[in-house]
């Protein structure tokens, strides 16, 4: 009876430890996001372009038209590219947008011919921002009062150089009135509202109460001696955490036995590597990332990771034949301590990261208070995918060589040394089936954007965590008690 009143005394002090725990997270998470959980950068942007022809010059009764489908919820401003082709004029130049499904004018501007310079954008921009609705006609209107010989010209695009769906598309282009294949060559930033904001602290109670309820019916499992998992591994744990902290410490250890350098190779390694293929691939995608040496690291720094941690965990089991044979001990501790180890590394080669962070003047900001969410993701990502292939490891001894290649071939299908943007929009789509492309785009938009990942990334990732840590915990108990008869 005291034994049963003390458990329970205990899972109720656990339960409120971890009630806390979960309740700081969402407030911090809350604090890290800021107007982030409110509005976002619209994935409707139109990005700034060049153009390849000129509309020629806009003369007094001149005008050039561009129609577009606006994918943003908040116009905050639009930029279009003009000349003054180096003439000295008293003319003006006027940049209309109107929201032609509203029939309404969104914002105007002059500008004087005279100070304008040599393919340059000016912008337009509403006041406040303009809220308009996702597949509204949008539609953008340059003139001038300019004499022949002295009047600017605007540029576009002799192709559709767009790639939203009918935002800019053949004859959407009038000059003077008649219909020109091609884009206007301009841009238009925005926000999207986001849901999560306004619904932010039912989300945070839901969870909590979720939380709780699942906890709640683990302890009951678990005082009335039925199988749950969360209680019997938290206390297996602790059985054995001397144990545990024993074989990540021999892991570690002899990784760089008898290294002159020792655990400096933990940050050495992903720099030597940063640079390596820096000076391969710089000159291809150098012009189309910006910091591109924080782009590939912090690429590295994840997927390398990811790779040396599952590579442990693969002859985890095989390795420890002779362990195993001899302690008792939960046989998924083995991959859980190789994967922990490489952790180490993983926290070691976050320094040459931030060092480069700081050097090329990257933001830290209040974003990176939720770094640790997605490393522990991560973390639980390897773990899972360790148990699967460390099991499969014992019964198929070639699962070592497929996975160095399916390694190597997952490498190239993430963007870690080129941009997304370089593959065929056609194809893009599959991108979205790798689980690594999320782990590594969060950490670049923390310390490139010095912003936090959408809430829907945060989600994505749990799931994927979730996901491998469950098919590689069933696979690996269902396969764990014949590894005696293989090892």
């Amino acid at each position: 009876m005291e034994a049963k009143k003390n458990n329970r005394m205990r899972i109720g002090r656990l339960f409120l430890l971890l009630e806390a725990v979960l309740l700081c997270f969402l407030g911090g998470f809350y604090f890290a996001c800021g107007d982030g959980l409110y509005v976002r950068r619209s994935a409707g942007t139109v990005e700034p372009f060049s153009g390849n022809l000129d509309t020629g010059e806009l003369t007094a009764g001149r005008t050039v038209e561009q129609l577009y489908t606006s994918q943003m919820d908040r116009i905050e401003k639009l930029g279009v590219m003009v000349s003054d082709y180096g003439r000295t004029s008293g003319s003006v130049l006027r940049i209309r947008l109107e929201d032609v499904t509203a029939a309404c004018v969104i914002a105007q501007s002059e500008f004087p011919v005279n100070e304008l310079g040599s393919g340059q954008y000016l912008y337009v921009e509403p006041a406040g921002g303009y809220e308009i609705g996702r597949g509204h006609k949008v539609k953008i209107t340059v003139s001038c009062d300019g004499e022949p010989k002295s009047a600017p010209t605007v540029y576009y695009n002799s192709v559709n150089m767009l790639e939203h769906p009918g935002v800019a598309v053949g004859a959407q282009l009038k000059i003077q009135g008649e219909d020109v294949p091609g884009t206007l060559c301009f841009t238009v930033q925005g926000l999207d509202y986001v849901w999560t904001g306004p619904n932010y602290w039912k989300l945070v109670l839901f969870f909590a109460a979720a939380a709780a309820l699942m906890f709640w019916t683990a302890a009951v499992r678990y005082l009335s001696g039925r199988r749950e998992y969360l209680f019997s591994t938290a206390s297996a744990m602790q059985k054995y955490r001397f144990l545990i902290g024993q074989l990540v410490s021999r892991d570690f250890k002899v990784r760089y036995k008898r290294s002159v350098l020792g655990i400096f190779w933990s940050f050495l390694n992903p720099l030597l590597m940063m640079i390596v293929q820096y000076l391969v691939f710089s000159q291809l995608f150098r012009s189309d990332i910006d910091n591109y040496p924080v782009y590939l690291l912090s690429g590295l720094v994840v997927f390398n990771f990811f790779t040396e941690g599952v590579n442990q965990a693969l002859t985890s089991v095989v390795g420890n034949a002779a362990l195993i044979s001899k302690v008792y001990m939960p046989k998924y501790v083995y991959p859980v301590t190789r994967v922990l180890s490489s952790g180490i590394n993983l926290l070691m080669s976050l320094i040459p990261l931030m060092l480069a962070a700081a050097l090329t003047r990257e933001p830290f900001t209040k974003a990176y208070l939720m770094l640790p969410y997605f490393l522990l993701c991560l973390v639980g990502f390897t773990i899972g995918v360790g148990m699967l292939l460390g099991a499969l490891m014992v019964f198929f001894r070639d699962i070592q060589f497929l996975w160095g290649i399916l390694s190597m071939l997952w490498m190239y299908l993430t963007p870690l040394f080129y941009p997304l943007q370089i593959i065929p929009a056609g194809m893009r789509h599959l991108f979205a089936y790798n689980p690594m492309l999320y782990f590594v785009n969060a950490v670049r938009t923390i310390v490139m954007e010095g912003i936090t990942p959408q809430p829907a990334v945060f989600f994505r990732c749990a799931v994927i965590t979730l996901g491998a840590l469950l098919l590689g915990g069933l696979v690996f108990r269902k396969a764990q008690d014949k590894f005696i008869f293989y090892l």
